[in-house]
């Protein structure tokens, strides 16, 4: 991989553009914006070790916002060839986790999601190469998985159906009154995984709302699974958990 030295101001990506590289910062600061009505609005300014402009090239998207440098910066370029060799190197669930960190982080900006997995579609939804699943849980329309604050023992991978994550509304008793829908994952989505990677109880409870098939990964093998990954889609893993906790 080839490290440039870029003086501060430069433009490295456009939004809407669909070619180019990907970088990863290793001294300095570039900022990710959107041009809205003329505007410049500011998303995020990201640092040493942070990647920039990669979530387009595993969704193979159009680029959904700008980069630029904000000072000197030294930069190492990843192309998208590189990325996909890693991403096919990576157990499924790992490449399943990725994407659902890119959609939360595209949803902390209002940006809409890519639907599924451009690079690997049409292939079988588990979380291993071998297609052994590990365990299949079906769960009925209405059938709450886990609530907030519950403990978390593995994510879920889901094979059919749709499930909503939602959290409690409090009321004026302080009791819950009323539900907050968050988000909606369907077939190739992972839900569950934030408190494993975060060490953390459940932030959300995850409801069924229709019949739902998933496949189950103890915590243990989902651990497992994500040590297997090369170390750039670990390190983007550990990106995007910081970058979800920062709110950018």
């Amino acid at each position: 991989m080839e490290e440039i030295a870029v003086e501060a101001g430069k433009l490295l990506l456009k939004e809407g553009d669909r070619c180019g590289d990907a970088f990863l910062v290793v001294a300095g600061r570039v900022e990710v914006f959107r041009a809205i009505d003329g505007t410049k609005h500011r998303l995020a300014v990201l640092g040493p070790g942070d990647f920039a402009g990669e979530m387009g090239l595993i969704d193979n998207a159009p680029r959904a916002a700008c980069i630029a440098t904000m000072e000197p910066t030294r930069l190492i370029i990843v192309s998208r060839d590189l990325l996909v060799r890693q991403l096919r190197a990576s157990p499924p669930l790992v490449r399943y986790v990725l994407h659902s960190l890119i959609r939360t982080l595209r949803s902390l900006h209002g940006i809409p999601a890519v639907a599924g997995d451009p690079i690997f579609a049409g292939e079988p939804i588990v979380s291993e190469r071998t297609f052994k699943l590990l365990r299949r849980d079906i769960f009925a329309e209405g059938r709450t998985i886990f609530r907030r604050g519950d403990e978390a023992h593995g994510a879920y991978l889901v094979q059919s159906g749709r499930v909503q994550v939602w959290r409690d509304l409090p009321g004026d008793d302080d009791r819950s009154q009323d539900a907050l829908p968050l988000a909606e994952v369907g077939p190739g989505g992972v839900f569950g995984e934030m408190a494993l990677l975060r060490n953390t109880t459940r932030a959300a409870s995850v409801t069924a709302i229709e019949a739902t098939v998933c496949e189950m990964i103890p915590r243990t093998r989902f651990e497992e699974l994500l040590r297997a990954a090369p170390t750039i889609i670990r390190q983007l893993v550990t990106c995007y958990i910081n970058r979800i906790e920062r709110g950018l």
